[in-house]
């Protein structure tokens, strides 16, 4: 006769088939936490709730013992909970911390990421500061960048390449003008204006008979289309045979910083020319003369034209001497040696060029003189 098995308490089935379903739940929470890094520490305390709710589960069986057909069943139950804490706890404590990680790599990538361009930013404004300053730039034009710059400006080894630089409204074009012999109106001048005429060097042979001479009409510096920093690197001024600058009303940081970027080049010769000597020294002369004087007026007597004449030549030995003292102080005050400073306007490098001096000439014929010079040497060395 067969042992007829003990009948199963009420109850059994539901709690062994809770325990079962513990199993794929704890899988289906392990899974989960492995896609949820960003929201692991969320899953962790869910988890933890889980953790606390299950582990009140024991003392619910161990109250109840008569549901359970034998000590085996409960055991297995027991087991069940610690198991899952086992699983769960480690994993998502491992999503934390991988998470964490990320997030501390990103941020250190980007406060790395933020100290560069700090430093760059820093190293600019360094750079421009040095450049501005006289101080040589440390990188000097490639051999790629010398021959390329003279392909752009046709540079030739039979000529002498003269370009005029300086700050917008110096009058650069007006000077090439004159110094090749022409009006600002005739049809082959240099354009002129009241803004800065030219944004693309200009070239513009010397139309004199045998004439070896090609001058070059450069963009202001510091105008919008050319930083003061860029100036001289960025238009290849290192390929002219020599550079005129043109000073106005002031001598600017930038035109220090294209003196001592000349002398970087043994191949570039720089002069200093101030310009429109004729309209400062009539402005200086206006000035101390009555508000109603007009050196138009047809009725003028003689004794306020002679009294303007006189302002006009003290006007002209003060602005002859500051105009020396100034250009010499700022060469010193950025330790470039003493440089001759030319004091013209374009009426009287016209009338030099036919040989005749205005009344107004300064210093025209011997800048002609004395660039002529240049260029003679220049041409017979082979340059």
């Amino acid at each position: 006769m067969l042992p007829v098995a003990p009948e199963t308490p009420p109850g059994t089935p539901a709690v062994l088939a809770a325990a079962a379903g513990m199993f794929p739940a704890a899988a289906a929470v392990l899974a989960a936490a492995s896609e949820m890094l960003p929201a692991a520490p969320a899953v962790l305390v869910a988890a933890s709730e889980m953790l606390a709710v299950l582990a009140a589960v024991p003392a619910v069986l161990a109250s109840s013992p008569g549901m359970f057909a034998g000590a085996a069943v409960l055991a297995v139950a027991s087991a069940i909970i610690p198991g899952a804490s086992v699983i769960i706890l480690p994993s998502l404590a491992v999503a934390w911390l991988v998470e964490r990680s990320v997030r501390q790599n990103a941020q250190k990538k980007a406060a790395k990421a933020v100290g560069a361009l700090r430093r760059a930013e820093q190293a600019r404004f360094t750079t421009e500061h040095k450049w501005l300053e006289g101080v040589r730039p440390e990188c000097r034009p490639s051999e790629e960048d010398i021959v390329r710059m003279k392909a752009k400006y046709l540079y030739s080894p039979n000529f002498l390449h003269l370009a005029v630089v300086g700050s917008s409204g110096s009058g650069k074009s007006s000077f090439i003008n004159a110094v090749r012999g022409l009006s600002n109106h005739d049809s082959t001048a240099a354009r002129t204006g009241i803004v800065e005429a030219t944004n693309a060097v200009m070239r513009y042979p010397d139309p004199r008979p045998n004439s070896q001479i090609i001058w070059y009409d450069v963009p202001g510096a510091g105008s919008p289309n050319v930083p003061d920093c860029q100036y001289f690197n960025d238009l290849g001024l290192y390929i002219f045979d020599c550079i005129i600058v043109l000073i106005d009303n002031r001598f600017l940081d930038s035109d220090l910083a294209i003196l001592r970027a000349c002398e970087q080049f043994s191949n570039v010769e720089a002069f200093i020319v101030r310009s429109k000597s004729d309209q400062h020294i009539n402005n200086m002369a206006y000035d101390r003369m009555p508000r109603d004087f007009d050196l138009g007026d047809p009725d003028m007597d003689d004794e306020t034209r002679s009294r303007f004449q006189q302002m006009k030549s003290e006007g002209r030995r003060r602005f002859i001497e500051e105009t020396r003292q100034n250009v010499q102080m700022n060469l010193e005050s950025k330790n470039h040696s003493p440089k001759k400073v030319y004091i013209v306007c374009k009426d009287a490098l016209l009338a030099a060029l036919d040989n005749s001096r205005p009344s107004k000439a300064i210093d025209e014929a011997e800048l002609l003189s004395d660039v002529g010079e240049c260029v003679r040497k220049r041409l017979q060395s082979g340059c």
